[in-house]
């Protein structure tokens, strides 16, 4: 496999987890919260907006990376955003299962993205040795 296509199936399969798993959590959390909550060891909150809200951008950065798997000259700035977003889910996720505020697979879902964020780092590295420099 060529590095292009490597890196058209990283964001491919980085927006089939995104969407993938967020939707049905979400789902869950609308349908079924307290069933949802304590598959990921927690109980459900009296407030779902923040976790409605957060399975929303989920969503949306996975159809991101997506359109960044159609085209990988383009929409850097999302894979950017992935980054940023990945790193700080995954430090909210080991920092919940630290604390006991949720189980191994809420830290495994994040260890997931940290390495996906590695991957889109090493991306955008890539990317900007192979761009061609401006006239």
């Amino acid at each position: 496999m060529d590095k292009a296509t490597y890196y058209k199936t990283l964001f491919l399969f980085g927006g089939i987890w995104n969407v993938g798993g967020a939707i049905p959590a979400w789902l869950g959390a609308m349908l079924v919260p307290d069933l949802a909550f304590a598959h990921a060891g927690m109980s459900a909150p009296a407030v779902l907006f923040p976790y409605h809200a957060m399975y929303s951008f989920i969503v949306t950065f996975g159809i991101g990376y997506i359109i960044v798997s159609r085209d990988i000259t383009k929409n850097h700035g999302i894979v950017v955003l992935g980054i940023i977003g990945k790193t700080l889910f995954f430090i909210a996720c080991g920092t919940a299962f630290v604390r006991n505020e949720a189980n191994l697979m809420v830290l495994l879902t994040g260890i997931v993205d940290i390495l996906f964020a590695c991957l889109f780092l090493e991306f955008l590295i890539s990317a900007k040795r192979v761009a061609p420099h401006p006239q």
